[in-house]
């Protein structure tokens, strides 16, 4: 490296062979006619910022050295070299001892691994999709336990599909900005730019000659992701069989739930969201009984825009509409939003009557304030109301 350019010259040795000269002298070339290769890349992320950076993106075309360029402007990064995979310890059970068990299961959540049961098996019993949050989570993890080195992870999202590499991206970068902690992804995945939403991007760059200076570097900055179009509504409880196994307590559904839904729009075959609601006990209203995303859709906030759907609906008939819930992630989203109200902070005791005490975790009782949807489009929606949709 020298100035603010990163160069670097790749010399292949000449081939040797029958086959290699005899389709060099096919096609008119000499074997040494691409034996330099010079790869170069502005150093836009090492000169003075106004305010630090956190998320960088390296991305272009394969062959263009990318890897190479990580290489040697963060040598003492880490990295998925860093991590260990025993065969049969637990997701959970992969992070640093040291790590309170709460930021364990804030980093997988923020990864966007919010199927519990997931947390608890072995690695190699998960998706490739959730391997990769799992992935991203711990080399977080390793990044809190040294401050100041930089998380550079390579080939991010290959291998993932698109739903689950939008949903890594905007979990990582909303991570390493909390925990101020800079992290480089590095993929040839260019449509994820706008997901990660990072400080600056880099496209290293072929180099026509050594005074070749193409624009290779970009400071850019936060921007609102792209919105997901969600169509919401009645479904089957049948819907549930899709979604059960996702659930963090049980796979059971009480049998006068009123069970709702979410689709992508433009994809009306896949549902990607459920969500059921019974009469609350002990109290008037309305009380959330299980919402549940499917994996490749989780963390990009379909689970509160479903669920907070549903409470508006509810609520539009005049009714209280109330939550407890003990999962990580969505307790996170009560805290935050503008449209709950905490009834009851975490504790061990469900005060409703005639249920059984949450005991053996953490829970915390929420009513819905927010946005009430129009009398007359809850009841297009529901029907007659308390009636069951199965």
């Amino acid at each position: 490296m020298s100035g603010n350019w990163w160069r670097q010259d790749l010399t292949t040795p000449t081939p040797t062979g029958g086959r290699a000269e005899l389709v060099a002298g096919m096609l008119g070339t000499r074997l040494d006619s691409a034996s330099l290769t010079t790869l170069g890349c502005e150093k836009g992320w090492e000169e003075k910022w106004d305010i630090p950076w956190t998320v960088g993106l390296v991305t272009g075309e394969s062959g263009t050295g990318k890897t190479s360029l990580i290489r040697d402007a963060w040598p003492g990064a880490i990295t998925p070299a860093h991590l260990e995979w025993p065969a049969d310890m637990a997701v959970v059970d992969l992070f640093p001892p040291s790590l309170p068990v709460g930021m364990v299961t804030r980093l997988l959540a923020g990864a966007g691994l919010s199927t519990v049961p997931a947390w608890l098996r072995p690695a190699r019993a998960l998706s490739t999709g959730q391997r990769f949050r799992v992935t991203l989570a711990r080399l977080l993890a390793l990044a809190i336990a040294e401050p100041g080195r930089p998380v550079v992870v390579d080939e991010f999202a290959t291998g993932v599909d698109l739903a689950t590499a939008r949903a890594a991206s905007v979990g990582a970068a909303r991570l390493a900005r909390e925990l101020a902690v800079q992290l480089v992804a590095v993929t040839a995945r260019e449509e994820l730019e706008e997901w990660l939403n990072p400080d600056w991007v880099a496209r290293p760059r072929v180099l026509a000659g050594p005074d070749d200076r193409p624009a290779t570097f970009q400071r850019r900055c936060l921007r609102r992701r792209p919105a997901i179009s969600l169509q919401l509504g009645r479904c089957h409880r049948t819907s549930w069989d899709l979604f059960r196994s996702h659930h963090y307590l049980t796979g059971s559904l009480a049998p006068a739930a009123i069970c709702l839904g979410a689709w992508v729009t433009g994809q009306p075959t896949i549902q990607v969201g459920f969500s059921a609601w019974v009469k609350a006990l002990g109290k008037p209203g309305f009380r959330e009984h299980r919402t549940v995303v499917s994996p490749p859709w989780q963390g990009l906030g379909v689970g509160t825009a479903l669920s907070d759907w549903c409470a508006s609906l509810l609520a539009g008939l005049g009714q209280a509409v109330w939550s407890t819930t003990g999962h990580p992630a969505l307790l996170a989203s009560r805290y935050r939003s503008a449209n709950w109200s905490m009834t009851r902070p975490p504790g061990l005791v469900n005060p409703e009557r005639g249920r059984h005490h949450a005991t053996c975790r953490m829970t915390a009782g929420f009513r819905y304030t927010g946005p009430v949807l129009d009398a007359a489009r809850a009841r297009a929606v529901l029907g007659r109301w308390g009636k069951s949709p199965g």
